[in-house]
C-alpha cells in the first residue's frame, strides 16, 4: 500500500506540482525526483523491519493490532504528503491565480 501510495505521490509532484510554479521554475529538484524515492524505500523498509522493537517495548500481553494499523496510518500520511502539498499548492495557484515563485 505504502508503494502504490508512493507511485501516485510522485506522480502528482511531476504533473501537478510544475502547474503550481512559475515556467522555468521548478516545484522539485529534478534529480531529487529519480535519487529520492529509492532513499524513501530503503528508510521506510529500515523502520518497518526495526518495528519489532516498538512492538516488543508497547507489548501488554495482548494483540498490537491497533500499533500494526497506526503505523500503517502514519506511513501512507508521510508517503502521500508530498502529493498532498502538490494539489494544494496548484490549488492556491487557482485561487489567487498567482503562480508560485
Amino acid at each position: 500500500m505504502v508503494g502504490a501510495v508512493g507511485v501516485v505521490t510522485w506522480l502528482l509532484v511531476l504533473c501537478v506540482g510544475p502547474l503550481a510554479v512559475k515556467p522555468g521554475v521548478d516545484f522539485e529538484e529534478p534529480f531529487m525526483m529519480i535519487i529520492g524515492p529509492p532513499i524513501y524505500a530503503l528508510f521506510a523498509n529500515l523502520c518497518y523491519s526495526l518495528g519489532w522493537v516498538v512492538d516488543i517495548w508497547s507489548y501488554r500481553g495482548h494483540p498490537r493490532i491497533v500499533l500494526y494499523r497506526v503505523g500503517l496510518v502514519f506511513s501512507l500520511f508521510l508517503t502521500a504528503l508530498p502529493g498532498i502539498w502538490a494539489i494544494i499548492a496548484w490549488c492556491i495557484t487557482l485561487y489567487t491565480g498567482k503562480k508560485m515563485d
